[in-house]
């Protein structure tokens, strides 16, 4: 049966324990090719503490004041809360942008540009390298509209331009992901509870990606998750006093990299 939207789905059922890893073994054998040390340690320090100037474009500024109006409680703006959205259609921005430029274009299957699995509740969720690659790949050009920097790439740059010394580990996020697929602890972030956000991940999907991708629309699929990531980046870095950049660059990550899983048929009809 087709899914909505007029993709096929090739169901997978997930395994009793994904051993933390994300479940690339069990892509078939036209998918993307795996890597036989697992997902990419995007967390090397010696390659990644550097600073790498962004052009924080007007895209990017107008998503991010949009979403703090959107957030704003009367006179109040939690920023984390602004963090875990842009986080949150950042990394599911990853896997629409897949879907437009490979899939929809008839470049890849769905079932080679994804890893498709089912989890024993019949809930549905998308994996591969491929959605890797854009979410914490350590290479690639800094630019949005190039569409090769990855999500990981620029908030880290934005950690490091704030001053951290350390950042979170994004392997370890990854693998919590994967470890909690179809669970109740999936998509909720690992913050302090001094900067728990307001609204989590999935609310936050759920309530603005239809305006966001409206508000996309006007620049290549490849260059969505981008534009979000660079409006996280100016706010880590404006709020490098207020926010210890460490934490910001989890509430984020925590954000992305779940959200980027979720099944399109299960958000909310525009």
């Amino acid at each position: 049966m087709p899914a909505a939207g007029g993709f096929g789905r090739r169901k997978i059922p997930i395994s009793e324990t994904t051993d933390g890893i994300a479940p690339t073994m069990v892509a078939n054998d036209r998918g993307v090719s795996s890597n036989a040390n697992g997902p990419q340690r995007a967390h090397d320090h010696d390659e990644n503490r550097q600073v790498v100037p962004m052009a924080i474009d007007e895209l990017s500024n107008a998503l991010l004041a949009w979403l703090s109006d959107e957030l704003r409680i009367g006179k109040h703006v939690q920023p984390e809360s602004v963090l875990c959205a842009l986080g949150a259609l950042a990394g599911y921005a990853a896997q629409q942008a897949i879907r437009e430029a490979l899939v929809k274009t008839g470049k890849l299957a769905l079932d080679q540009a994804f890893v498709v699995i089912e989890t024993r509740s019949g809930e549905v969720f998308f994996f591969g390298d491929l959605l890797n690659a854009v979410l914490v790949s350590k290479d690639g050009a800094q630019n949005a509209e190039s569409g090769h920097a990855s999500i990981w790439k620029i908030v880290s740059s934005a950690g490091y331009e704030a001053g951290a010394l350390n950042l979170p580990d994004v392997t370890d996020i990854i693998k919590h992901c994967a470890a909690t697929v179809g669970g109740q602890d999936f998509g909720i972030p690992r913050i302090p509870d001094a900067h728990m956000p307001e609204i989590m991940p999935r609310e936050a999907l759920s309530r603005f990606w239809h305006a966001t991708r409206r508000k996309l629309a006007v620049t290549e699929p490849m260059s969505w998750p981008l534009h979000l990531a660079l409006a996280a980046h100016k706010q880590i870095v404006d709020l490098k006093d207020a926010i210890r950049p460490d934490i910001a660059v989890r509430i984020v990550m925590e954000a992305a990299v779940p959200m980027s899983k979720i099944d399109p048929v299960t958000l909310p009809r525009e």
